[in-house]
């Protein structure tokens, strides 16, 4: 009599037949190895002037390190404005889009999602009329051997379109007296980190300009330089954007005096004086000395000028120490220009305010 074979009593033969076959083994491991190169970084260009996605658009996928920005792949919209980068590193990642002469900047911060990313960009126009010029400040700190300048532009782009026109230059202005090297340009544009960008000379005397978009939005140009002092202190100028408010500011114990100015008022947080340019010019004289430096910036002569050649007791430190005053106090002008910023904002809502309550 035979014997009934049961699959109990031959384990390893069913477990042979359950096990993948070798090309189903083979089939795994060549999808587990294509899984990161599925990842990556993907999304649409938009083009918030036509309400459209946007094809035919040169991007860049970018990571920062601490050599600067690396650039990792190279991507183009197609038809329907899709993009897609293989790569997917860890950490901040940037997207540039370069379209119609501007590159617009989008940030992936760490933990965001990588698919579906959308890049905003807009229409270009050299429309001036574009971007206005909202608010106009010149900060002057005299000290002694010479007058530290700060200026902010406050541009508003109202508009679905960027405003860039690199021949005249976004931003123009009129330093208050001939320098001795370029002014330094900071730009904050809207939504983003300040920047620098250089300046080029202008067709009128002590004019310059700089190149640089003006998205949609507010964007902000800061403008520093230093002139020679001299006795009696006067300076003025006629500005070139006329469309916003021009305010002289200017740290306490010092006044001005001119003919087309009118008193506003002072700072709270630092009781800087400011003062309303009536017209698109002034000229007026600077009494008095000041800066903004705080605490022990403020001890201690003001920071020399490189080439005056006069004899110095100086410690031999690098060239960024011998200016570390000036540095400072530039940055504290532009600090105070932001305060001030602030200051007329909540002065403008408490008005309102009071008005309504009549």
């Amino acid at each position: 009599m035979k014997k009934k074979v049961t699959g109990t009593e031959f384990p390893h033969r069913e477990a042979a037949e359950n096990s993948p076959s070798p090309f189903s083994r083979c089939l795994l491991i060549t999808l587990a190895c294509a899984l990161p190169a599925l990842a990556g970084v993907d999304g649409t260009v938009a083009n918030r002037t036509t309400g459209s996605p946007q094809p035919n658009v040169i991007l860049q996928l970018l990571q920062p390190t601490q050599q600067g920005l690396q650039t990792l792949g190279t991507a183009k919209s197609d038809a329907a404005g899709k993009f897609h980068f293989d790569q997917e590193p860890p950490g901040p990642k940037l997207v540039q889009a370069i379209y119609a002469g501007v590159v617009y900047t989008h940030m992936i911060p760490p933990g965001s999602p990588t698919s579906g990313v959308e890049v905003p960009i807009f229409d270009a126009t050299k429309d001036r009329s574009a971007a206005k010029l909202a608010e106009h400040f010149i900060l002057l700190q005299p000290s002694a051997g010479e007058l530290s300048v700060s200026e902010t532009f406050i541009y508003q782009n109202d508009g679905t379109k960027t405003f860039n026109d690199s021949s005249a230059g976004s931003a123009r202005f009129v330093t208050l007296g001939e320098l001795k090297q370029s002014p330094s340009v900071s730009i904050t544009p809207p939504g983003g980190m300040p920047i620098t960008r250089p300046t080029e000379p202008g067709k009128a005397k002590n004019s310059y300009r700089v190149d640089y978009p003006v998205m949609p939005g507010e964007t902000r140009f800061d403008v520093t330089y230093t002139i020679p002092a001299a006795d009696p202190l006067e300076v003025g100028a006629k500005v070139l954007e006329t469309s916003g408010p021009l305010r002289l500011v200017v740290p306490s114990g010092v006044t001005l005096k001119g003919d087309n100015l009118d008193l506003v008022g002072q700072e709270p947080a630092t009781q800087a004086v400011i003062y309303n340019v009536k017209g698109n010019q002034f000229r007026v004289q600077v009494l008095g000395s000041g800066t903004l430096a705080r605490g022990e910036n403020s001890a201690g002569p003001a920071a020399p000028q490189e080439d005056t050649g006069a004899p110095q007791l100086q410690e031999a430190t690098p060239r960024l120490y011998d200016r570390m005053g000036l540095i400072l106090g530039l940055t504290f002008g532009v600090l105070l220009l932001g305060s001030i910023l602030l200051w007329r904002s909540g002065a403008g809502k408490t008005g309102k305010t009071a008005k309504g309550d009549r």
